[in-house]
């Protein structure tokens, strides 16, 4: 199984951003879908992308979050990640949780990052896809 790990930003942007936004989402992910890519997440995703939803008690997007989760490959955050993403933060110069979402997808054997943030587009240690929102 080929598996692709869906950072923060894009199921942020699918479920809370602009409809445009999540149009050009839907149908990045449904090409990769089409080649043969499996998605997933970890309970680093989870965490950040409840956050806001959970503050503003914001029932239907928690609702509309727990629903696609459930259905979700999620990863379990190992006990050396950190440590891992210390170094992939330094080699590939990325903030902290950028870099614990990338050590996260290593260590599962993830094949592709998909992200919506740029700074994905130059990613090193796996191969990335970019998905440009700029309509």
């Amino acid at each position: 199984m080929k598996l692709a790990y869906l950072d923060s930003a894009v199921w942020i942007t699918r479920f809370e951003g602009l409809p445009a936004y999540k149009k050009i989402i839907n149908s990045h992910l449904n090409e990769l879908s089409k080649k043969g890519w499996s998605f997933c997440a970890s309970e680093a995703v989870l965490l950040e992308v409840m956050a806001k939803p959970y503050r503003d008690n914001n029932t239907e997007v928690t609702k509309a979050y727990n629903e696609v989760f459930e259905q979700t490959l999620l990863l379990k955050v190992l006990p050396n990640v950190f440590e891992i993403a210390l170094m992939i933060a330094q080699g590939e110069n990325l903030k902290a949780m950028d870099a614990i979402h990338v050590a996260i997808a290593v260590q599962h054997g993830c094949k592709r990052f998909v992200s919506t943030v740029p700074h994905f587009k130059k990613l090193k240690i796996m191969p990335s896809t970019w998905i440009d929102l700029s309509i």
